[in-house]
């Protein structure tokens, strides 16, 4: 692994380091390209969770800051200007104005709506309702749907929570990923997810994500899959947990993209 697309910074308020931590550690690391990617303002789409995305009077300094570590390392490693963003309450002017201003959008689908919910949302790290997790991949096809997205981020963090591997589950993976294939747009098999540490499942023991079951569908459908460290601390960009997702790819015999192109 020498590229990673899917990089935080301290703005989002859960993550440590800037962009010129992760570069030097990136450099340390013999990369050859590192997308920044921190969580983008809420804007319009959700009205709470303020402590785990950037506030908007961050996002112009985010990004001087990216385009200035660009040209400082320039000859050393590629950086690219990145955003990781909900679909929720589809805004086309906030996606274009996010979209002009970077090279590229991961889909973080992290809520879902539910009108019976606190604040109207569900997250998709707790989702144990069949309709929910439906939901959930009825929105990430929306997204992929779009043509704002380059990446679609853990697309199997809806079965953190979900006990068992069930035909709701098999149905949500199919939509994600029969959409995935259709429009080109690469599945990231993210390792933030070991860092979690093991859980028990009605399936057996596993990582909340990624799960085996979702990739199996996923390998089936020939989607392109990128393997992302979705670090938010510099000594996570290429960890133990990365390391493990790179046996784990190996394992279950899947072909990793290792570019993420875009326009």
């Amino acid at each position: 692994m020498k590229r990673n697309y899917h990089t935080h910074h301290k703005y989002c308020k859960h993550a440590v380091g800037v962009t010129e931590d992760y570069v030097k550690e990136a450099l340390e690391q013999g990369f050859t390209v590192l997308g920044m990617s921190d969580h983008a303002p809420v804007d319009t789409l959700v009205d709470h969770a303020d402590n785990v995305r950037m506030d908007a009077e961050d996002l112009p300094k985010y990004l001087d800051e990216v385009k200035t570590i660009k040209r400082r390392y320039s000859e050393d490693i590629t950086v690219y200007t990145g955003l990781e963003v909900e679909y929720l309450e589809p805004d086309p002017e906030y996606y274009e104005r996010l979209r002009a201003n970077t090279d590229y959008l991961i889909l973080g689908q992290h809520y879902v709506r539910d009108e019976s919910a606190h604040n109207s949302l569900v997250s998709s790290f707790n989702l144990q309702n069949p309709h929910h997790i439906i939901q959930y991949a009825k929105d990430v096809v929306r997204a992929i749907e779009s043509g704002y997205f380059s990446l679609v981020g853990h697309p199997d963090l809806y079965l953190c929570a979900y006990p068992r591997f069930d035909e709701a589950a098999q149905n949500a993976a199919t939509l994600i990923c029969t959409a995935a294939k259709k429009h080109d747009i690469p599945l990231e098999f993210n390792a933030n997810g070991i860092r979690r540490g093991l859980i028990q499942a009605v399936d057996g023991t596993r990582y909340p994500y990624p799960v085996k079951a979702f990739w199996d569908i996923a390998k089936a459908h020939g989607c392109k899959i990128i393997l992302s460290s979705d670090c938010h601390r510099p000594a996570f960009l290429y960890d133990d947990a990365v390391k493990k997702a790179e046996v784990l790819v190996d394992q279950w015999q899947l072909t990793l993209s290792t570019r993420l192109h875009f326009t």
